[in-house]
């Protein structure tokens, strides 16, 4: 997904996007996917407690990142830990 791509499929142009990106999500538009992207990992472990017992490149693979390193990356970045030590946090507490 890039910019350009998601421009294209709202019939808008990329500059005009960004813009309303960072003035109403108050991110550029690749730390707004991220952030999309944790956050629906995140209610998927949440949602359904077998996504708990995947491995983490799986994990990865279905909220979008290409390798499980730019995944961890990004989790730890967005949220301050690493997905899997909130994978165990929430097998602790369930």
């Amino acid at each position: 997904m890039s910019l350009t791509w998601m421009a294209n499929s709202l019939t808008t142009n990329p500059k005009y996007l960004s813009e309303v990106i960072k003035i109403y999500k108050n991110h550029n538009f690749t730390s707004y996917i991220n952030e999309l992207r944790i956050n629906y990992i995140i209610k998927m472990l949440y949602a359904n407690p077998i996504y708990r017992e995947y491995k983490i490149a799986y994990l990865a693979e279905e909220c979008g990142y290409t390798t499980p390193r730019v995944f961890v990356n990004a989790f730890k970045k967005e949220k301050g830990f690493t997905p899997s030590y909130f994978v165990e946090q929430l097998k602790t507490s369930a």
